[in-house]
């Protein structure tokens, strides 16, 4: 009897070992093949590339600028064998060439990822801008990826950046879909590697897996090419029915709220990115976005004003061109896709104010 349960708990454990390892494994699988941060190769994975809503832009747009960099490098592959055949960069080829190669850069949060960068490029004839902007983006953040890049040998020569307050009071925490690229972060390439292989993302993986079944996805990034977003899914919903759209997006009797106080890190943390830009030769253009009168209501007309002081003061330009009530004339909901976000078709009205 005795033998008999020593026997039946030693195969208990090697049941559960092997599944263990098996549950275990089960986790990297899924992450390459569902990819909700589109980090892994897409040969691998499910649905179409840069669809996913948790795709990773610090990431991807990092990513994507190295290899162009490296790509266009006078040793790089495709430069020695161009030299060996005797060819040279021609102005039809793609933006893999030295005369196309991105040097400026819009940045901050997700309002300004849905910005044109054409839109931008409009004011600066001789720069190729790329939209730079990450979802949630802080000050801190948009300076170490540009320091990274910098660092990498990436051309930067001017850098526009549209502010809002909501980036200096969010005190959410954020996943894995918000993790910088070794190159801007404090991790090396194979830790954030391993990372991802193994992270908790069932929630983030439904969520890719449903958008990839569906063939409709509700966000699409433009990673290799202008770097802007497309919010896929509000364009149909307002293409089919604007108004139920608008009643859906913005009750009637919407509760006010009132924002969190200033985060003053955030602040200085500005100041560190401005000041780095001056001393890096940078040309820097600021403004502050358009906000939705239920988003400025939530701030009030006098923190508002404090902002923009507090802005003006850490660029020392002067003045800072303020869109803030741009877009707040009859019918302002029909601007925006919610509290925060104005429609892209904004978007030449908001740089057309800022520039």
């Amino acid at each position: 009897m005795k033998a008999l349960s020593i026997g039946s708990f030693d195969s208990f454990w090697k049941v559960a070992l092997v599944a263990g390892g098996i549950v275990a494994w089960s986790l990297p699988v899924w992450n390459v093949v569902v990819n909700p941060y589109q980090i892994f190769n897409p040969a691998f994975s499910i649905g179409d590339r840069f669809s996913s809503s948790t795709t990773n832009e610090r990431f991807l747009k990092v990513e994507y600028l190295l290899n162009e960099v490296k790509e266009t490098s006078p040793n790089s592959r495709e430069a020695i064998v161009g030299q060996i055949n005797n060819e040279s960069p021609r102005n039809g080829d793609s933006g893999k060439t030295l005369n196309t190669m991105h040097d400026a850069f819009i940045v901050g949060s997700s309002i300004m990822g849905l910005v044109d960068p054409a839109l931008v490029n409009r004011y600066f004839p001789d720069r190729h801008f790329y939209n730079l902007a990450f979802l949630a983006a802080k000050p801190d953040e948009i300076l170490a990826t540009l320091r990274g890049l910098k660092r990498e040998g990436v051309t930067i020569k001017t850098v526009v950046y549209g502010l809002e307050p909501i980036a200096f009071t969010d005190i959410k925490s954020y996943g894995p879909a918000y993790q910088l690229h070794p190159e801007a972060g404090n991790q090396s390439r194979q830790r954030v590697i391993f990372d991802y292989l193994f992270a908790s993302s069932l929630s983030d993986g439904f969520s890719r897996l449903v958008t990839a079944i569906s063939g409709k996805p509700s966000v699409r990034y433009d990673i290799e090419g202008n770097g802007r977003y497309y919010l896929e899914r509000y364009d149909r919903e307002i293409e089919k029915d604007h108004e139920g759209f608008i009643r859906k997006q913005f009750p009637v009797n919407a509760k006010p709220v009132k924002a969190p106080p200033w985060i003053d890190s955030r602040f200085e943390d500005f100041r560190k990115l401005t000041h780095w830009l001056k001393d890096e030769r940078i040309d820097a253009k600021f403004y502050l976005n358009p906000l939705h009168p239920y988003l400025a209501d939530a701030y009030g007309a006098k923190r508002l004003a404090e902002f923009k002081q507090k802005i003006t003061t850490l660029t020392d330009q002067g003045s800072v061109q303020d869109c803030t009530e741009l877009l707040t004339g009859e019918d302002f909901n029909r601007r925006f896709y919610d509290y925060k976000h104005f429609r892209s078709i904004e978007a030449s009205k908001v740089i057309d104010c800022a520039l």
